[in-house]
C-alpha cells in the first residue's frame, strides 16, 4: 500500500511536466505539493505514533515519569522539525523572489573582458 502511495508523487512530476509552467500550474502545483505533503505527514503519523508510543510503554514500563519525559521529548523534536522545515520554506521563497535589489555579488557578462567606464581615450 505504502509503494502505491508514494507512486503518485511521480504522477505528480509526470502531470507538472505535462502541464508546462504557467501561472495556474503553478498556483496547481503550490496546492498539490501542500496536499501531497499533507498526505505523506497522515500516513507516516499513522504508522510511526503507534510504533513510538509503544516502545515508550515497553521500555518505561516501571517509571510514569521516565515516560512522561520521552513523550516530552518525541514532543519537542517533532516541534523542532517543524521549525526547521518553516525556516527552510522561508528560505526557499525568499530564494526564488526578486526583490529587485542587489545583494553584493556581480553578475558578469560572461564575455571575458572588463568595461573601462568613463575613461577617454
Amino acid at each position: 500500500w505504502n509503494f502505491v502511495v508514494s507512486l503518485t508523487c511521480v504522477g505528480g512530476v509526470g502531470l507538472v511536466q505535462a502541464m508546462g509552467q504557467t501561472a495556474t500550474t503553478a498556483i496547481v502545483q503550490k496546492y498539490m505539493t501542500a496536499f501531497t505533503a499533507g498526505s505523506f505527514l497522515s500516513l507516516s503519523l499513522n504508522m510511526i505514533f503507534p510504533q513510538v508510543s509503544a516502545s515508550i510503554k515497553t521500555h518505561h514500563a516501571g517509571s510514569p515519569k521516565a515516560a512522561a519525559l520521552a513523550k516530552l521529548l518525541c514532543c519537542a523534536l517533532g516541534a523542532v522539525a517543524i521549525l526547521a522545515l518553516v525556516k527552510i520554506g522561508e528560505l526557499e521563497s525568499h530564494a526564488h523572489h526578486d526583490h529587485g535589489h542587489d545583494h553584493g555579488h556581480a553578475h558578469g557578462h560572461g564575455h571575458g573582458h572588463a568595461h573601462a567606464h568613463g575613461s577617454a581615450e
